[in-house]
């Protein structure tokens, strides 16, 4: 009896540590994109630039992680079970859609900064606001096909999931066939993740190359009227120069390192549960993950919707922005913080400084 009661605390005090996190998690999630969107609709030098659309988007899609997705697991996560009946196969269409919109939302950012950066001009006069909605447009759309109509038809379930539909129904899980995980990953996360990588690697290579010339020029400027002091400032010049690009290199490997460290693990796993064998016992099969696991891994994945509104809105106009909706005012300001900004100059990292030296432009996001 007294085992019994103490396992039964010892359970509630874990389900009550669970319920807690996961609201501050879905919370947060919810706050932050919800603060995104507010900012650009009460400022009108947020809503006029085109960049910022794609933002919006993403914050979108977020929110949508942040209210359709994320409180329906946390319940079932608490309750131990899926306690919302055939709601489970919209959910899962839900998930599906939501996710990989936010993670479209995420390379269509990466593209769109590269073409500000390799073709400025171009840039300028092709990138309107039509041409960003038709972009915006074509992800939500790619989301929408390869979520809820598979899912409607039940295209997307393994043969062992319509054979044991009554025991299935109280966990609501995918089990995904294995046509459909690595189709609907190629198109959720590695063909999006491939290209951003070759598009921020390409920024890198762009950005290094401008700072390099840019600190040359101020050499060739400054000293052109005594050549032994020009001889003395190139070292000078290089480590500010390396600076830079270190400040580059870090902030681009944080935009990077944050989105492939929540979404990796889950799609490997996505891609590998329709292969394996639910006997351990059996020679030369995959083992099934444990549900725990992949739960875990499927929270990490939703972890980087909390996480975009602080890599991508938090630069200088949005802190501003956000100062003002909370009513912080200059003590939100006075904080001296790195930040990466959206203009469609070579220039987007700031550091709040009175110097001009301190300001270093180049367009990341």
């Amino acid at each position: 009896m007294v085992n019994q009661t103490e396992g039964y605390v010892s359970e509630l005090i874990t389900r009550s540590t669970t319920a807690c996190l996961l609201f501050v998690f879905v919370l947060s999630t919810f706050l932050g994109n919800a603060l995104v969107c507010t900012a650009v609709v009460r400022f009108r030098h947020l809503r006029s630039k085109v960049a910022y659309v794609f933002v919006v988007s993403l914050a979108v899609s977020d929110l949508l992680v942040a209210s359709l997705v994320m409180p329906w697991k946390a319940v079932a996560e608490i309750v131990g079970f899926w306690p919302f009946g055939s709601f489970c196969e919209v959910w899962i269409a839900f998930d599906i859609m939501c996710s990989t919109a936010s993670i479209l939302n995420l390379c269509i950012i990466s593209v769109d900064r590269y073409w500000a950066i390799a073709i400025p001009l171009s840039y300028e006069q092709k990138m309107t606001r039509r041409v960003a909605f038709v972009m915006i447009g074509v992800a939500w759309a790619l989301s929408v096909l390869i979520s809820f109509i598979p899912v409607q038809l039940s295209w997307h379930k393994s043969l062992r999931h319509k054979e044991d539909l009554g025991e299935m129904a109280e966990k609501c899980d995918a089990s995904l066939n294995r046509t459909y995980a690595i189709t609907s990953s190629l198109i959720s996360f590695y063909i999006p993740v491939s290209i951003m990588i070759v598009t921020y690697t390409r920024i890198f290579l762009i950005v290094q190359k401008q700072i390099r010339r840019i600190s040359m020029q101020e050499c060739t400027i400054k000293h052109v009227q005594s050549c032994q002091s020009c001889s003395k400032v190139p070292e000078e010049k290089l480590k500010s120069s390396f600076k830079r690009e270190t400040r580059v290199l870090k902030t681009l490997s944080m935009i990077m390192g944050v989105f492939v460290c929540c979404w990796l693990p889950f799609f490997i796993l996505n891609c590998m549960v329709p292969f394996c064998d639910p006997d351990l016992h059996n020679a030369g099969k995959i083992p099934c993950v444990n549900k725990t696991t992949f739960d875990v891994f499927v929270w990490c994945g939703w972890a980087n919707s909390t996480l975009n509104p602080v890599v991508y809105a938090f630069n200088a106009e949005f802190r501003k922005a956000f100062s003002g909706l909370l009513g912080c005012g200059k003590l939100c300001s006075r904080n001296t913080v790195q930040t990466v900004d959206f203009s469609n100059e070579l220039v987007s990292y700031h550091r709040d400084s009175t110097n001009l030296r301190d300001k270093i432009k180049f367009s990341l996001i």
